[in-house]
This record gives C-alpha cells, sequence and structure tokens, in this order.
C-alpha cells in the first residue's frame, strides 16, 4: 500500500519543510464516543463541488513574472503563498499573490500555525528541523526524573494559544479571500507536518497543567465516577485533581496486563491535537464557510496524533503521503474530505503512483521543486518540467475529475481500523525490545516509528490490498461505529490485528456473527484486550468462527493461491463486487457510481523493486443490456458482452457503463468577441442523463487548431441544468477564427463552437 520498493521502503527524495530554503523528510481507536466528538466540516457542498478539477500545485514559488506565466502550459494551476504569522502585513500579501493572479494561478497559503501545530519539527535557521524534540530526549536522558520532560511548549490545551491561533486564522482568512476574489485560494494550511511531538514519534505529551486539567474533565466523561476509573485502572485515586496517567516508562514496568492509565491518556492526546485542528478549521468557517482550511504532510496512522478517526473529521483538507493506506481509511471515515498527494519524482513509477492515488480519492498534488528544475526565471521549461507536462495534462485532462465526481461504490464488507490496537501492539514490541536488550522507547525518533513495521501495520496493509484486488471497497469503521453495531448490508468483517475490543464492539461483532456475517482476521487473537488496554481473562471474541485466510497472514497478496482463497471467503460471504474482473492477479479494481451510470477503473500493481509491469490484458463481463465505453477512447457507448481491456502499466483504465445512451454536450454564445476580452456561454446537455454528475471538458483551439493545457477547463454538471462558464480574459489573445470545443467525458461526445476573435 506505500510506494515503489514495498511498504516500508523510503523513497529517494529530498525532504521539505517550512521556509523557503526548508527541504521535506525524507519519507513520506480511539475509545467509545470519542469519534463522534468532532462535527463534519461546515461547508455544505459536496466534494466535487468544493474542489471540482484535479489540481497541480507548486510548492517553491517562482521568482519571475516569466515563470509564473510558463506554469499553466506546463499543467500547473497554483502554486503556495506563506501565512505569516505575528503581524499581518496585507501589502506583502498582495505582493506575493499578484503574479499568481497575473498567471492565471490559484494559490494556497502554507505554514500558518506550524508554530502551534509542529512546534516540534519546523525549520530554524542552522538547526536541525526536529532540534526541539532532541533537546527534550537529551533532557530525558540526563534527568528521567524531571516533571517538565513532558510539558508539551505550547501546549495544545493552552486556551491562550488557542485563542491567538483562532485569531490568526480568521485574519489569513479575511485577507485571502479579498485578494483571491471572485475566486477563492485552495486552502489555508494550518501547520506543515504537524504532530503532538516530532510527526510521528511517541512521546509522553503532554503532562502540562492545562493538559492535565483538560484530561481530568474528559475522564469525568468517560467514567460514571471516580471509584470506576480506579476500578479500570487498577488505582487508588481520592480525588479527581490527584487523578494522573500513568508514563511509557510505568507502563512497561506492569506485569498486571493492565495498561488502561497508559491507553486513556494516549487517546485523549489524539482527542486534543484533532481539536485543535478543528479550532482553526472553525475559525476558518466562521469568516466564510466556502472556505477550506487543512493540513499538510500527513504521516501513516500512528502517534503523533495521528489517528485518522479523528483527523478525517478535523479538517477540510488533507496533503498527504499514502502510507499503511491512510489516505483510503480518511476518505472511508470522510467521503468530504479533500485529499491530496505530494509529487518528489518524475519517473513511470511516481505518474502510477499519481493516477492510483486519484482512484482513491486524491483531488490533486503538491509538487516539491527542491531542485529548481521546472521552470527557469525566463519561463523556459526545466527537465522535470518537459518530462511532467504530458502526464500533468492527462491528470489535468478530466478524467479524474469524472471519477472524483462520482461517488464509490462500497462492498458489503467492513474493515475495523483500531487505534487502541495499535497503542497496545506497539507498548507489547517495546516491552519485547526492553526484556531484550534493554532498548529504551525515548531514545526511538520520528524515523523509527516511520519505517518500522509491525503486526497491526502490517495486517492493516495487507488487508486493503487483498481487498484492492478483490475489487470490494470496504467500509471504514473506527471502535465507536462499531459500538453503536456493524451497520446493516455488511456481510463480512475484517479484523486487522484488532487486539483490543471494547465490551460494546465485541457485543456487536457477536451479534453479526449470531446473524451469518462472516469474520475475517489475521494470526493475532481479537479482543485479547478491553478497548481501554485491560487484558481480558478470556479473549472477547472466544467461541466464534473467526476466519483466518493466508493473503491476511503474509505479505501474499498478488499470489494466485491466496488471492484466490480470498476471493472465495468473500462470495461465499456474498460479497463479491458486481462488476468483475478477469486479468492478472496484481489487478486493482474500484467502481463508483453516478447517478445510474457505472465507473470501473482498473490499475496494475507496480512490479520488483517498484517498476512498471509490462501491458496485460483485462476482460470485463458487463450485465446484459449494459452500455459500455473506454473513458478516454472514441466517442459513443455500444453494447458489449465483453470488453477486452490493455493497461499499459502505468495509467488506468475507466469504464463508462451505462443503462442508456448518453445526451451530448450543447453550447450558446456569441460568435465574437474582442482579442484578450472575456465572453460568457451557457453550457449544458442535450437532453436529459442517466447520470447525476457530468464533467465536460473545455478546450479553446487557437486558429492554428492548436490546444493547449492553459487552455484547457473542466465544468461540473449536477443533471441535465445548463450552467454559465467564462472564458477567462485574455484566453483568446490573438484575431482569427477561435474554437470552443467541449466534450463530454463518459460518453465522449463533443460539441464546436466557433468565436471569431477581432482586434
Amino acid at each position: 500500500m506505500a510506494g515503489p520498493g514495498g511498504p516500508r521502503a523510503l523513497w529517494p527524495w529530498p525532504g521539505k519543510r517550512e521556509g523557503a530554503k526548508s527541504p521535506r523528510r525524507a519519507a513520506l481507536g480511539c475509545l467509545a464516543g470519542a469519534a463522534l466528538l468532532l462535527a463534519l466540516p461546515a461547508a455544505a457542498q459536496t466534494p466535487a463541488e468544493r474542489w471540482p478539477d484535479y489540481e497541480i500545485i507548486l510548492w517553491h514559488r517562482p521568482t519571475t513574472p516569466e515563470a509564473f506565466a510558463a506554469l499553466p502550459r506546463l499543467g500547473y494551476s497554483g502554486a503556495l503563498v506563506f501565512g505569516q504569522r505575528d503581524a499581518i502585513d496585507p501589502a506583502a500579501a498582495r505582493r506575493a499573490t499578484a503574479p499568481l493572479k497575473a498567471a492565471g494561478l490559484r494559490w494556497y497559503v502554507e505554514n500558518i500555525a506550524t508554530d502551534f501545530y509542529s512546534a516540534y519539527h519546523r525549520f530554524r535557521p542552522g538547526l536541525p528541523v526536529n532540534h526541539e524534540y532532541l533537546e527534550v530526549q537529551r533532557r530525558y536522558r540526563e534527568n528521567p526524573a524531571d516533571p517538565t520532560l513532558f510539558h508539551r511548549e505550547p501546549s495544545l490545551s493552552d486556551p491562550a494559544w488557542l485563542a491567538r491561533i483562532r485569531g490568526r486564522m480568521a485574519a489569513h482568512a479575511r485577507l485571502h479571500r479579498d485578494l483571491a476574489a471572485p475566486a477563492l485560494p485552495f486552502f489555508l494550511n494550518l501547520g506543515d507536518e504537524p504532530g503532538i511531538a516530532d510527526l510521528s514519534a511517541a512521546w509522553d505529551f503532554d503532562l502540562s497543567p492545562h493538559a492535565l486539567a483538560g484530561f481530568r474533565d474528559w475522564l469525568r466523561g468517560e467514567y460514571p465516577s471516580l471509584d470506576a476509573l480506579n476500578a479500570q485502572w487498577g488505582s487508588a485515586f481520592a480525588t479527581w485533581e490527584a487523578v494522573l496517567p500513568e508514563t511509557t516508562d510505568a507502563a512497561l514496568a506492569r506485569t498486571d496486563g493492565n495498561h488502561s492509565a497508559w491507553s486513556d491518556f494516549k487517546a485523549w492526546m489524539d482527542i486534543v491535537f484533532a481539536r485543535a485542528l478543528r479550532a482553526g478549521r472553525d475559525a476558518v468557517h466562521g469568516v466564510d464557510p466556502a472556505l477550506l482550511a487543512g493540513i499538510g504532510g500527513g504521516q501513516r496512522p500512528g502517534w503523533g496524533g495521528w489517528d485518522y478517526g479523528l483527523l478525517s473529521q478535523a479538517v477540510d483538507v488533507l496533503e498527504t503521503y499514502d502510507f499503511d493506506g491512510n489516505a483510503a481509511i480518511a476518505r472511508g471515515l470522510n467521503p468530504g474530505l479533500v485529499l491530496l498527494s505530494t509529487s518528489f519524482l518524475q519517473t513511470p513509477a511516481e505518474w502510477h503512483r499519481l493516477w492510483r492515488q486519484a482512484l482513491l480519492g486524491m483531488r490533486g498534488t503538491i509538487v516539491w521543486d527542491g531542485e529548481k528544475d521546472i521552470v527557469a526565471a525566463d519561463g523556459t521549461p526545466g527537465p522535470r518540467g518537459l518530462a511532467s507536462a504530458a502526464e500533468f495534462a492527462a491528470l489535468r485532462g478530466g478524467i479524474p475529475a469524472q471519477w472524483l465526481a462520482a461517488e464509490p461504490v462500497a462492498g458489503a464488507v467492513g474493515i475495523l481500523y483500531s487505534q487502541p490496537s495499535f497503542r497496545l501492539r506497539w507498548l507489547l514490541d517495546r516491552r519485547a525490545d526492553w526484556q531484550r536488550d534493554g532498548a529504551s522507547w525515548a531514545a526511538r525518533g520520528e524515523e523509527i516509528e516511520h519505517q518500522e513495521d509491525s503486526a497491526w501495520r502490517a495486517a492493516l496493509r495487507r488487508a486493503q490490498g487483498a481487498l484492492d484486488r478483490a475489487g470490494v471497497a470496504p467500509r471504514w469503521l473506527t471502535p465507536a461505529m462499531l459500538a453503536q453495531g456493524v451497520p446493516d448490508g455488511l456481510r463480512a468483517l475484517v479484523l486487522p490485528h484488532a487486539i483490543a475490543l471494547g465490551p460494546a464492539e465485541a457485543a456487536a461483532i457477536r451479534a453479526f456473527a449470531a446473524r451469518g456475517g462472516v469474520l475475517l482476521t489475521d494470526a493475532a487473537e481479537p479482543g485479547t484486550f478491553d478497548g481501554r488496554g485491560q487484558r481480558l481473562p478470556v479473549p472477547a471474541l472466544a467461541g466464534l468462527p473467526l476466519r483466518r485466510p493466508e493473503v491476511l497472514q503474509r505479505e501474499a497478496g498478488a499470489e494466485p493461491g491466496p488471492a484466490a482463497e480470498f476471493a472465495r471467503l468473500l462470495a461465499m460471504a456474498g460479497t463479491a463486487p458486481a462488476l468483475a474482473a478477469e486479468g492478472p492477479p496484481d489487478l486493482e479494481q474500484r467502481e463508483a457510481r453516478t447517478g445510474a451510470v457505472r465507473l470501473l477503473a482498473l490499475q496494475r500493481g507496480l512490479g520488483p523493486e517498484g517498476r512498471p509491469l509490462p501491458p496485460a490484458t483485462v476482460r470485463v463481463t458487463p450485465a446484459e443490456g449494459w452500455l459500455l465505453r473506454h473513458m478516454g477512447e472514441g466517442p459513443g457507448l455500444a453494447p458489449a458482452a465483453t470488453a477486452e481491456v490493455t493497461l499499459d502499466g502505468v495509467r488506468p483504465a475507466v469504464l463508462v457503463l451505462s443503462p442508456a445512451a448518453l445526451p451530448g454536450p450543447v453550447i450558446h454564445g456569441p460568435d465574437q468577441a474582442a482579442a484578450g476580452e472575456t465572453a460568457e456561454f451557457m453550457l449544458g446537455l442535450a437532453g436529459p442523463s442517466p447520470a447525476a454528475a457530468t464533467v465536460l471538458r473545455i478546450d479553446l483551439l487557437d486558429p492554428a487548431g492548436e490546444a493547449r493545457p492553459d487552455r484547457s477547463w473542466t465544468l461540473l454538471l449536477r443533471g441535465a441544468e445548463a450552467r454559465p462558464w467564462r472564458l477567462p480574459a485574455g484566453a483568446a489573445a490573438a484575431p482569427g477564427p477561435w474554437r470552443l470545443r467541449v466534450t463530454e467525458l463518459l460518453g465522449g461526445t463533443r460539441a464546436e463552437h466557433m468565436l471569431a476573435v477581432g482586434r
């Protein structure tokens, strides 16, 4: 589920941090009720309406107007503008955004509150990016009894800091809304590569007074009484004000198997981190609900606040490295989340990754240009700019936009994303390290937490890969969601290394099994601990018929035997995909729906060392009576008993299946315009469509008949209602006969409109 070289590989790219010269890092649950603490994003629009196109955004800013002007011709739609911290200078912001507006580019605002959200991982001249974290580790080695070692500075629970961040985010929202008008900035970035400590490093933050006060208040809502807390924790606190969590050192030393006091505090810190992010996002929404706020540099699920059950609800936008399926988890738990990837390379494997991530729901990519080889100061494309232009043009060509305008079709399979199980697995592994060779958990840095695999991560990765290859999109569940009961319609439930299960979750699973539901798990015994971290005398699911397919036990997902076994189990449970494809064992398939129209995306995996595989033929057999078309090829749907598709090893094939013919596009608008002027058109469909969402690709062809990426746009239609579309000023810059060509992407049919441009 990671990138080239396998799930544990580190990709060979330099890392970025805040600041103009900051490189980015090389590598790319919750308790019952906790996931319900965070509201869904305030904006009422669907993701396709809030972010309708696939966007390609440059992280490094060019230095000249000529370089900015060249970016749209290379497929770019925007770039960053740095946020300001203590003093906001509107004039400086106008100067920063002016060349973007002049080039027809949008922007996002970077690193607005990194000093708060990324306090232990941010750029300081002459110091390591994680200098503050290295300092607390050093202090721990010198004096592990120092009571301030685990005081986060600043505390995510500090009301004064939270007020400061709300004010800063609101000020940026007002400023950049006005500067970008009539458009909006892509989003406002709360912080880059944030975390409770250093990214996904494990540390016992935060035991400062504000944090402890909040923790005790939260515990009062979690436990009916202090006696109940003492019974669960095995403690003897006389008052709530005396309650203290258990540190990792103390948890490792325990021999009774009760880690509730430690696990409760870790769960609380994940909640605090998500709440702090939500505070910044809500300040932006308070200025304008249409504005989006998010974070960059998303890590793999784990420490540092990276509980995607909470984070997926706390922000509007998440730019993330796709590791351990965090993108699929986040989108599965919040379909309204705007996901972005990060691009560092210019290889076929990189193009494969970007296309795959688009199929997973990522709506664009932020491009890192550490070598400054995308565009020269005079506007001449650099080597990477030239190498990526064709692929970026294809990604911006409308197929990802049409795919993202549809809704993923979830199968009848649920999969549990259990952050409590992650915590317990980590603690058990660290105890084994300590007992074996005395290794200290506190000596571990972010890099080892990122690189090191675990049974929990492996099981989650294998389960997702097996479902991808089976063509079944699962319904993601958190412990809090599962505690409400297994949702209706599910026939199988995957429990990847679910060693921690609360009583309500276990009861829901038992009720599901009693109804005939199939339970799939790895080698671990589900429910060895309760949901708070106390070892149970008998596993919570003891006696249930648990199936342990080989594909969940080892890295064998693409091998025919284990893959076939897993597919048989899904078929036995009645969860086989409606549109089955026959092809190589590494084939991944995904299905989406818009109205009565279905889309089927097919893509090969990567081969050894992350290299694209040679072309392969895939056969699809649709239901009788359906019309079929390979999107991106010739126009028109046709009946087909079977369809054979050749996959090239990099780009996916997206098939359109419709129960009826699709109407073509229509254009109404002026026949004449002056050079450089804007013109308004009405674009729609020739009649009712079985599709609920249709994407039109709009190309402006110059008098020589040439189309260019900077003269290409997309427009999302809902139903058959026509929408106004304005030709940007300056697009038709020279006199002569221009053509507006509009393609309806699902059916592939076109309409053209002549526009005579005079002097």
